[in-house]
């Protein structure tokens, strides 16, 4: 799944995390619905593990753990593709040798894919994967691998900040719940948005995606 969009509104991107300090943001319970991103005759059935309580960030000695807490356990995803999706954003220096030089958007989207036992997606082993995507340079900087089964209702990853791009002192974040039906088409981002926090950012990520 690629996210190339590489323009974005930074003001959706409201919540900020800086480093040694974390970074908690809460969602209201039951306020998820299911918006299509294409168009597709397959309506899945929204489940209590797309729904998003609260998304937090934490750096713990050198890596930085990302939290999504979930009304349900997304382990018992059992149909279609569920991803939990975290784009980051910041500002770095070009070149760092001058108080002067020029700045520019750095983008990346973690992305925690899983596919249930009846999903059907190729030759996909069913479970949960990560990857993240360099979206300012349209490319990987971690090719989807296999990771083990998720806390009870919640998604959390700990990441090398290399695979941002070693952000010197914040970013800022915006996650949601997506959903993916088509299990021809795996190149495309998925087929409908559930949940975001910060919350409210439907049209945000129709143009994302668009």
């Amino acid at each position: 799944m690629t996210t190339s969009n590489s323009s974005i509104n930074t003001n959706v991107l409201g919540t900020i995390f800086q480093k040694s300090i974390s970074s908690n943001i809460k969602d209201s319970e039951a306020d998820t619905k299911l918006v299509p991103l294409y168009k597709t005759i397959i309506i899945p059935e929204v489940k209590d593990y797309h729904d998003i309580l609260s998304a937090s960030v934490n750096q713990i000695n050198d890596k930085i753990l990302l939290t999504i807490d979930l009304a349900g356990d997304a382990n018992q995803n059992e149909k279609y593709e569920t991803v939990y999706l975290w784009l980051i954003y910041y500002s770095s220096s070009v070149s760092d040798s001058s108080p002067t030089a020029d700045r520019r958007d750095q983008l990346y989207t973690v992305i925690l894919p899983n596919f249930g036992t009846r999903s059907n997606f190729e030759n996909i082993e069913q479970g949960w994967y990560l990857a993240i995507f360099n979206n300012t340079n349209n490319s990987y900087t971690l090719p989807l691998s296999k990771i083990s089964d998720m806390p009870k209702d919640k998604v959390q990853v700990f990441i090398d900040p290399i695979f941002i791009g070693n952000p010197s002192s914040s970013f800022k974040y915006i996650t949601s719940a997506m959903i993916r039906v088509n299990s021809t088409f795996l190149d495309k981002p998925p087929d409908y948005v559930v949940d975001s926090v910060p919350n409210d950012n439907d049209l945000f990520w129709k143009q994302w995606f668009g």
